[in-house]
């Protein structure tokens, strides 16, 4: 998508330059005789000349000086850059486009090839607020609430407004949305910039999932975000559904449903390019490792470990490649280990698979792809099942390999539940890119 706007000119005007000159030379003849009053106002009147000729000629928003002739573009997530494909993909779009993108969110994961090569975006790491653990009492989160977002204002206000150049557009990820859109929107207002909302979700409707709808929190958050967020140049949304919901809001802006789409790399591989990832990956090994009687369930017990046997494909003498006859089907989830993520559910149709499919049908292995605050007690309850026809493992992996990882399977699985029922999962689009069937949770687009 390409957006084109007029900005307002700031002229610099020669006369205040003389004026600012004048003053200069005055306090260096001051400074001379060695008057500190003189050496002060000297050094005020070249910082002033100083700061003005910077903003005009380089931080200036309309971008037409020589020194400026790209657009200037911040991207903000308050989430782990590399865990927010939406948000890398557009700062990725805007830079190929010929945009300088600043792209402003935690830097826990790697965010891939393309955004750390790229010569046109700049990563600008936030630091985490330290953050109460799981399991203390709800009113200890609610008091620490205001000093977290207070230090994350800081911090977002610190590199959005002083040290980046002056933006010609503002991206910001809803949600999160405290103090995501105040920054935003003030930061905004001070650099003359055009700000975009990306509405993934609704803030309020997450917190409503911990603390229920009714709670004043929530409905404090629900106020703030329709404060903050009603008012921008554009606004973007994943479904029509929650366009429709923006508009019923009386948002100011235009709305625009921008569904995602998967990038040119999520594609179904060829049989021979899962048979290269598989032999790099191991994910016979990793069965091994995460769980018990493996090589029976892989079929591969009188085999050796080398390249030309994989978990799905086998090479034959003559080079030819093929799917293993009694290989186990291979089903891919992607989760962020949360509670707006049922994987009980998963386990529960394991269960029933093991019970209730025929002789005929196929082992199936089941890939776990994330991380999150939940994956350690369900990596527990996984280690109790008694399982004969199917297993489960997790892993990590790089930006550059899940898409390999997505190409290769045979059936994908979102257990996303959205708390407002109106966002739509990126791993399901990221899924579809890759030509896999989706067993999902409904929603609406």
């Amino acid at each position: 998508m390409y957006l084109s706007v007029n900005h307002p000119t700031v002229i610099f005007s020669f006369s205040t330059s003389l004026s600012l000159y004048s003053l200069t030379m005055l306090g260096l003849e001051l400074s001379g005789n060695f008057s500190v009053s003189g050496l002060l106002l000297a050094v005020l009147c070249l910082y002033l000349l100083g700061g003005r000729l910077l903003r005009v000629y380089l931080f200036e928003n309309t971008g037409r000086s020589i020194m400026r002739p790209r657009l200037v573009v911040q991207v903000v997530v308050l989430g782990d850059i590399g865990r927010s494909p939406r948000m890398r993909y557009h700062a990725i779009s805007l830079a190929d486009a010929g945009c300088t993108v600043d792209l402003i969110g935690y830097n826990e994961t790697s965010a891939g090839s393309r955004i750390s090569t790229h010569r046109y975006i700049r990563v600008r790491p936030l630091k985490q607020a330290w953050s109460i653990p799981k399991g203390f009492p709800k009113l200890l989160y609610l008091l620490w609430a205001p000093f977290k977002a207070a230090f994350l204002a800081i911090q977002l206000y610190w590199l959005m407004g002083c040290i980046t150049q002056c933006p010609d557009f503002i991206f910001v990820q809803n949600p999160p949305s405290i103090p995501t859109l105040f920054v935003g929107r003030l930061v905004s207002i001070l650099r003359q910039a055009w700000l975009i909302i990306d509405w993934h979700n609704f803030g309020y409707s997450i917190l409503g999932v911990t603390f229920g709808k009714d709670h004043p929190v929530v409905k404090f958050a629900k106020r703030y975000e329709q404060l903050f967020g009603s008012k921008a140049y554009a606004h973007l949304t994943v479904t029509d559904r929650m366009n429709k919901e923006l508009a019923d809001w009386g948002v100011q802006g235009k709305l625009i449903t921008f569904k995602d789409r998967p990038q040119s790399h999520f594609k179904r591989l060829p049989i021979s390019e899962i048979h290269q990832f598989l032999s790099t990956c191991r994910l016979d090994t990793l069965v091994r490792e995460q769980s018990l009687d493996a090589d029976s369930f892989l079929g591969i017990s009188n085999r050796t470990n080398d390249d030309l046997t994989t978990l799905l494909t086998q090479k034959q003498t003559d080079g030819t490649i093929s799917y293993r006859s009694d290989r186990p089907r291979l089903v891919v989830s992607s989760t962020s280990w949360t509670e707006d993520e049922d994987f009980s559910l998963l386990l529960k149709a394991i269960e029933h698979y093991e019970q209730k499919a025929p002789p005929h049908a196929p082992n199936l292995l089941f890939v776990i792809t994330g991380k999150g605050p939940m994956k350690d007690y369900y990596e527990k309850r996984i280690s109790q099942m008694q399982l004969k026809r199917t297993r489960l493992v997790t892993l990590w992996l790089e930006a550059q390999h899940y898409p390999l990882l997505l190409g290769s399977a045979d059936l994908g699985i979102s257990l996303h539940t959205s708390s407002s029922g109106m966002d739509l999962p990126m791993k399901v689009v990221d899924m579809f890119g890759c030509g896999l069937p989706v067993c999902a949770v409904n929603f609406e687009w």
